[in-house]
């Protein structure tokens, strides 16, 4: 590093004759300017020149590809070993990417959330928080159920492997699973005392399966779906039952 002081009549002068000596450009140069100088009265009585320091730093040679590999090395080795402090960077390739699709769509409904994914085994479950996140329930769930519907279709473009998605927010699952139980249980009595089938609304598929596992152990009863498409009816009957092979794994979330 070369360091010199210069004079002038003007800082602009000053420097030029700092380029000159060090044989460098203005752009290579740091300049501490240490007097502006003065043209005194009328140009006459009590100039001052002008003084500067300049300083050129010694460019660094670039290094040989190998020997940058070697210094990058413990760099790399702590972003190896930050997964197991760290378990979000973790996450599966397809996870993070339907988080970022996630999140992109809650951006255009306009909510401010935040997200919190776990992957086990082939299911991801995405849990949606914030102050507005309840605006994604929307009326009996249509809106969160759609949403999680519309991920499911993504992540089988993005995954070979076949992956169930979770939506849930304000805790909107474990009360809908609650709710759909009851649900099931009180069909199941009245399909006991009347002798005849009773049937449930139209149900996704996630919605289903609750319903299936709420009375497969009660072997007076048969459950069965009714219908077309996405949402199906389940049929609950009573007496006689046939051993009911439950739905197959929920393929739409």
């Amino acid at each position: 590093m070369a360091v010199i002081e210069v004079e002038g009549k003007t800082v602009d002068e000053a420097i030029e004759s700092a380029c000159r000596e060090l044989n460098v450009p203005r752009e290579k140069l740091e300049i501490e300017v240490l007097s502006a100088g003065s043209t005194g009265i009328f140009g006459i009585v009590g100039t001052k020149k002008a003084k500067i320091r300049a300083t050129l730093h010694e460019e660094k040679k670039e290094e040989k590809p190998e020997v940058a590999r070697e210094r990058e090395k413990p760099a790399m080795a702590r972003e190896e070993r930050k997964p197991e402090v760290v378990p979000e960077a973790g996450k599966p390739e397809v996870a993070r990417e339907i988080e970022e699709i996630t999140e992109k769509i809650l951006g255009l409904m306009g909510l401010e959330t935040t997200l919190k994914t776990r992957q086990e085994g082939h299911t991801l479950s995405i849990v949606v928080e914030g102050d507005k996140s309840g605006n994604l329930i929307g009326r009996q769930g249509q809106t969160i159920d759609a949403l999680q519907y519309l991920l499911s279709r993504i992540v089988t473009r993005l995954s070979p492997e076949k992956m169930k998605i979770v939506l849930d927010s304000g805790g909107y699952r474990q009360r809908q699973k609650k709710y759909l139980t009851g649900l099931a249980l009180r069909l199941a009595e009245k399909a006991k005392k009347t002798g005849k089938p009773v049937v449930t609304g139209a149900l996704n598929a996630h919605d289903r399966r609750i319903i299936h596992l709420a009375l497969e152990k009660d072997k007076s009863l048969k459950t069965s779906s009714r219908g077309e498409g996405a949402m199906k009816k389940i049929i609950i009957s009573a007496g006689g039952k046939k051993e009911t092979a439950p739905e197959p794994p929920n393929q739409e979330e």
